[in-house]
């Protein structure tokens, strides 16, 4: 969808929708603050912090990302020409954890709380961007191509990527299933699964009275832990480690954030029972890390000859099983900390 003048502005319909979805989420967040009995100006203070420190943080996290080009195209006044694109979901993250702590900074109140209370509204504006990107762009959010997905005519295990072979599979092609790419080939719709799943993190979130923070910490866990395998599927436009073409950017963004939050965890274990506790959790997590990363190498690449018999749709499910493994490892650190 083309931008389109609104008297002498341009107005891009990616931005306008984000931007009323923006607002929804800052009057939200304002009403949860007032709930939860914080004081009056800590909306105002989280809005003008959280505005531009996520969009800042997001922009930057991306021209990170992607350094290695623009080293290559000396071309770094793309860090300013924001209107050609370019954001990372987790910066923005970061960016609001920081509006979090510097209006709790200056209204003296927990940082924790703060955050907690933009969490329902960040599941919902995630869940909203999903669906907006993937509709808006071309490319954004998709999966394999749905007639190599089902392919009939291939027989050789080695190169299938679905238990199922289709002959007709006209029944996916369409919204919620797929969408066409930028040469009108049929592909699978991931973005559609990771609005659904942002808006299943918001009913979960809804759930318990835990401290300060622990909404915040549970929200990161949830979304890192799924987002690891939604990476996976995705095709078309992906990012990826600058100078290791071959690593999702994404993949490794989620796994730091995940171990952040078992480290500020770990914190609550007593010293005497640290490196028992933390170190059962830890082996867990490698464990997981190692299905997922074999699983990531197996789906489309058949690197793994022992296992290249495995189609993409069942390694991608072994993959999703794994991240719940690797879920409920942090789980019961995260109970110690915030329950």
């Amino acid at each position: 969808m083309e931008p389109f003048a609104l008297g002498s502005f341009t107005v891009y319909p990616f931005g306008l929708v984000m931007a009323l979805g923006t607002l929804a989420a800052l009057l939200w967040t304002g009403a949860n603050l007032r709930r939860a009995g914080l004081k009056a100006e800590t909306a105002s203070w989280f809005a003008v912090f959280s505005l531009p420190l996520a969009f800042v943080f997001a922009r930057l996290g991306y021209c990170l990302m992607i350094v290695d080009q623009l080293i290559g195209d000396e071309d770094f006044a793309f860090i300013l020409r924001v209107s050609e694109g370019g954001f990372i979901l987790w910066g923005a993250v970061l960016g609001g954890w920081l509006a979090a702590w510097l209006t709790g900074r200056i209204t003296r109140q927990s940082a924790g709380s703060i955050a907690d209370a933009a969490i329902l509204p960040a599941c919902l504006l995630i869940a909203l961007g999903r669906i907006a990107a993937g509709l808006i762009f071309k490319d954004q959010g998709i999966g394999f191509e749905l007639a190599e997905w089902f392919n009939p005519e291939e027989t050789d295990w080695a190169s299938r990527y679905s238990l199922l072979a289709l002959e007709d599979f006209s029944l996916f092609e369409h919204l919620p299933f797929a969408v066409t790419n930028y040469y009108g080939d049929w592909c699978w719709a991931i973005f559609v699964p990771e609005a659904l799943w942002a808006l299943v993190m918001a009913l979960l979130l809804r759930r318990g009275s835990p401290r300060p923070g622990g909404r915040t910490a549970r929200f990161i866990l949830l979304y890192a832990c799924s987002q690891i395998t939604f990476e996976a599927m995705l095709r078309g436009e992906v990012l990826h480690l600058p100078w290791l073409g071959f690593v999702r950017a994404n993949q490794i963004l989620c796994a730091a954030a995940i171990l952040i939050v078992w480290g500020l965890a770990l914190t609550a274990v007593p010293k005497p029972d640290r490196l028992r506790v933390g170190g059962l959790s830890l082996l867990q997590m490698l464990l997981a890390v190692g299905v997922i990363i074999a699983m990531e190498f197996a789906a489309f690449e058949k690197k793994i000859s022992a296992i290249d018999w495995m189609p993409a749709d069942v390694c991608h499910l072994i993959m999703a099983a794994a991240c719940v493994w690797l879920y409920f490892a942090v789980r019961p650190l995260w109970k110690r900390r915030w329950a």
